[in-house]
This record gives C-alpha cells, structure tokens and sequence, in this order.
C-alpha cells in the first residue's frame, strides 16, 4: 500500500463504514459499495474493491482511482460499479462520499418502483424530502449515474430501481446517513402501507426541515443531520 497520510485516511474510513453497513444490515457478504474523495486531492476517490466481504476487508485492499476511472494505486480491482460513483464525483464537485446499498426495505420499495414520499421527519433532515425512484438500467453500466441525477436533485438519497439504494453527502458520514435513514424508512412505509394510505409531513414543514437541517450539513459547515439519540 502506498500513497500519502490522506489515501491511508480515506482506506481506513472506507474499511470502517464498510463494517458498519454489514453490522447494520445494509449489505450482504460482498453486495453494495463505498466511495470517499481524497481530502487534499479533489480528483481522487478510494473506492471499495470487487467481491470483497466486509468483514474481512482491509485498508490495502481498498483502490484509488482518478474521477475518469482510471486505477491509480491498489492491488485489487475496483467494484464493478465504479460508474456510479466516478461519474457522481465528477459531475459534482459537492459531493464528498457515496454509498451503494442493498438493504432489504429500501430494495422491497425500488422493485415496486414507487419511491418514499416524505412521510418522517427523520427522512427529511438526512435526505432533503422524499425519495424517488431512477429508472432501470443495468448494474456497472454509466446508464445507472446518468438516470440518477434528476432522482438526485436537492436530495442525498434515491432508489435504483429493481437493485438498491445510492446516498451522497459532502463526505461519508453523511452518505452513510442518508442509506441508513432510507432503510428505516422504507421498512416503515411498507408497514404503514399495510393499514391505509399513509400521511404526508406538510409541504410547508418539508421545506422547514430542509432549510434548518438538510442544507446546513451540505454547506460542509455542520456533521451529518441527525434526529435524536
């Protein structure tokens, strides 16, 4: 493993949140994947590498790529959905980490194809308001970034159809957030969903909670929202 002190960094935070999917249940053995821009170099990203589980993951097995794709260090290959996160990084320059999961609701919900509508606070403070769907597109092809970024406007999370959950945020910890946020959300949409319609938070407090907790942890100048605890 080589490179300077921030590619060892930005391993070591990939290795950690990559065990926290796993112990939260958002993944499975080697399913779903992270990415973090390089603190000091805009145009880098470690990447999570290919058929890997988590749990036995290591900081020297993570890989650095440029924004075009390109292999910069690293002993494996990258995850074979590296489109979506190189494209993500290179079409915005806010974004600081992305996250691909394969949580059980959240994928319950993508497969129907009807998004979350912003039914909890919760959901609002992480991910700016409800959730959409992105249209159908094959796994590790640039199709899936493209028919993200309209899912993706003013919101840190969308579903991939008939596949799982992407997350952005400023850095990972958000990322992070918003694909965790989303699963708990999903699980109890589906539940609710059971009984009756379910109510929506109104329009005016959406843009509330937006304002006072969404946006401020994208101006880099707070940590990721949180909702209690």
């Amino acid at each position: 493993m080589t490179g300077p002190a921030s590619w060892l960094a930005a391993r070591e935070q990939l290795v950690l949140f990559g065990r926290r999917l796993l112990a939260e249940r958002l993944v499975y053995f080697t399913a779903g994947n992270l990415s973090v821009r390089i603190a000091d170099d805009p145009e880098l990203v470690a990447v999570t590498p290919a058929s890997t589980p988590y749990d036995t993951m290591r900081p020297d097995d993570i890989v650095i790529v440029r924004t075009d794709g390109r292999v910069v260090d690293g002993a494996r290959r990258p995850t074979s959905e590296l489109p979506l996160h190189t494209l993500v990084y290179a079409r915005r320059d806010d974004v600081g980490g992305v996250v691909h999961t394969h949580s059980p609701a959240a994928m319950a919900v993508a497969a129907m194809g009807i998004g979350i509508p912003p039914i909890l606070h919760g959901l609002i403070s992480a991910c700016g308001g409800g959730i959409v769907t992105a249209p159908y597109a094959r796994g590790g092809t640039a199709e899936v970034a493209d028919f993200t970024t309209a899912a993706l406007r003013d919101r840190s999370a969308c579903l991939l159809r008939n596949h799982g959950v992407l997350a952005i945020g400023p850095g990972l910890e958000h990322a992070y957030n918003a694909a965790s946020v989303v699963e708990g959300a999903a699980d109890a949409y589906l539940r609710a969903l059971a009984f009756r319609p379910v109510p929506q938070i109104a329009p005016d407090e959406v843009e509330r909670i937006r304002r006072e907790q969404w946006a401020p942890a994208w101006s880099r100048r707070a940590g990721a929202p949180t909702h209690g605890g």
